[in-house]
């Protein structure tokens, strides 16, 4: 099978402006389809016969837990992050509403992470990883002066509100529409099927390449894939319209007090530092 890509980070980010690094530039498809009538389960049909119904049910949920195994370069993070090989396998998360909002994302590989929570139509960075990030994108002029303890103490155990933004994530809807964008032609229809149980659950089981890649669809009520594998990539759908919504977090920075903290700790005139700049790349009207 081929391997789908899940472009979840983009974008520098330096000192004074901050772009959204869950960048998503896929189309969602219109959500179309009906989840009744299922087949019978002794009559396994073929992955194409129930592809439509499969992508309609999981893109009418609520909400889905997705946890998986996925290659930085998979999820362009080879490229945010210096030092991390495009090969190398990370952690990816997202729970919460399919849509993206109330919702969040997660991805650690390498020793690098990032982690992004969207509530009430706004957007937070986990400090932590923000301020690795942002001192890693620093120009080299500025990063010689700007202390990473300092950062990490500053920024560490806050989370960065994204004053303005859209107020989503790289969402499950996103993840999902991939998956459907990949998971067409005669390869995908002549799969391999069986019928069989997952923790207890009636299933059915479709494989390529010698069951190098496994797809497994809930064969009981609503057609949802339940769990994907394709070469490196492992993934589990589960809480189906039970994922949990994350709480809004209580200690807060925005990016213009994080750019006064840093003029007050190098004892430059904050006179000087234009906030607007920031609020404008912000709003992506900065070119």
């Amino acid at each position: 099978m081929r391997r789908a890509t899940f472009p979840v980070a983009a974008a520098a980010l330096t000192l004074a402006a901050c772009g959204n690094p869950f960048d998503y530039t896929g189309e969602t498809p219109d959500q179309q389809g009906s989840t009744q009538n299922q087949p019978d389960t002794e009559d396994i049909p073929a992955f194409g016969e129930i592809r439509e119904e499969v992508f309609a049910a999981m893109l009418a949920a609520d909400s889905v837990t997705i946890t998986g195994e996925v290659e930085a370069g998979e999820a362009d993070l080879d490229e945010q992050f210096s030092g991390l090989d495009d090969d190398t396998m990370g952690e990816l998360a997202i729970s919460g509403a399919l849509d993206g909002t109330d919702s969040e994302m997660s991805f650690s590989a390498g020793g690098s992470s990032f982690t992004q929570r969207a509530l009430e139509g706004q957007e937070y960075f986990h400090g932590e990883d923000f301020a690795a990030l942002l001192v890693s994108e620093l120009d080299d002029e500025v990063a010689e002066l700007v202390d990473q303890e300092f950062m990490e103490e500053t920024i560490g155990d806050s989370w960065v509100l994204f004053e303005d933004a859209e107020g989503a994530v790289f969402s499950a809807e996103q993840f999902i529409t991939t998956w459907q964008n990949e998971l067409t032609g005669e390869d995908v229809d002549a799969m391999q099927a069986e019928a069989g149980q997952r923790e207890g659950q009636e299933v059915w089981i479709y494989t390529a390449d010698g069951g190098a890649s496994e797809f497994v669809v809930a064969a009981e009520s609503e057609p949802y894939l339940l769990s994907i594998t394709d070469e490196d990539s492992r993934f589990e759908f589960t809480e189906w319209n039970a994922s949990e919504t994350p709480e809004v977090p209580e200690d807060v920075i925005t990016l213009d007090e994080i750019v006064l903290a840093i003029a007050a700790e190098q004892g430059w005139n904050p006179e000087d530092i234009d906030l607007d700049e920031t609020e404008d790349t912000e709003d992506g009207n900065n070119e």
